[in-house]
């Protein structure tokens, strides 16, 4: 991730707190905070500006894999709870900067994420509002991976958010935890019957190709994370065009399942099956 000077400029602000839409740090805490990412600091009476060293750092970073986790760490929302400022305001301050670097920081969960605005790796909606932190993490080493050129490891996070998703619906319809067997074709079945997604007489002959799409994306998805994943020793070398064929036809598949598990979940709600909180 490479960000231009003025906006590193601008991170720079919002993590000493000098933007005035930030908490402050002093120069203790800046040396605590950068030190959490890889710097080998130490606070002393030479230290000099807070600024200086807060631009400093971020110019040694910058073009890093850790640069993304560092604009990220400054706007967690738990740093400003009790302050005067709210992170809302500081997100849509800093995304103004980022957008003239091809990112934008997206709320996804309850924490917010950098993604690329190249069109790298598809915007999903049901996916970025759920608050499975594994499903997050999981997106985030795509997207990293894809940008540092890492394509075999972009495919094997890309199965495994996918996994995610569906293993958090099986347990939440079972009311507990489940052991993943690693068969991703055997949690989409029991899937499929939780979100009645197995086509009937009364489907339309379109939405029936749709949905056997979606098994032919999932056996594919395995496929593919086998061949050219990093889970095993492979012949086969990713690019990227396979890369983000897999990580947007999961998150595209993953977004679907969100979807209709919400659906579902309206019906029932209908028949009043589930009672309102």
């Amino acid at each position: 991730m490479k960000l231009s000077r003025k906006t590193l400029e601008h991170v720079g602000r919002l993590i000493t707190g000098d933007g005035g839409y930030s908490p402050y740090r002093s120069g203790p805490q800046l040396v605590k905070y950068f030190v959490e990412f890889g710097a080998d600091d130490y606070y002393d009476k030479g230290f000099g500006s807070r600024w200086q060293y807060a631009e400093d750092k971020l110019r040694q970073f910058n073009e890093l894999p850790v640069m993304r986790a560092i604009v990220e760490g400054a706007l967690d929302p738990r740093d400003f709870m009790g302050t005067e400022f709210t992170v809302d305001v500081a997100v849509e301050t800093v995304n103004e900067y980022l957008n003239f670097d091809g990112y934008k920081l997206i709320k996804e969960g309850k924490t917010y994420h950098i993604r690329n605005t190249h069109g790298l790796v598809v915007a999903t909606v049901a996916v970025s509002a759920t608050e499975h932190d594994r499903v997050h993490q999981q997106i985030a080493k795509c997207q990293a991976k894809i940008e540092s050129g890492d394509y075999d490891g972009a495919i094997t996070n890309a199965r495994t958010m996918l996994e995610a998703v569906m293993i958090g619906m099986i347990e939440e319809n079972q009311g507990g935890e489940i052991k993943n067997s690693g068969d991703i074709l055997k949690h989409y079945k029991e899937v499929k019957a939780i979100l009645n997604l197995n086509p009937t007489a009364e489907f339309p002959d379109t939405i029936k190709q749709i949905l056997s799409g979606l098994n032919s994306i999932t056996s594919g998805l395995a496929g593919f994370s086998n061949e050219f994943g990093d889970r095993h020793d492979n012949k086969n070398t990713a690019h990227k065009h396979h890369a983000r064929l897999a990580v947007n036809s999961a998150m595209t598949f993953a977004d679907f399942l969100l979807d209709s598990k919400e659906y579902q979940k309206r019906k029932a709600r209908k028949r009043g099956d589930i009672k309102e909180d």
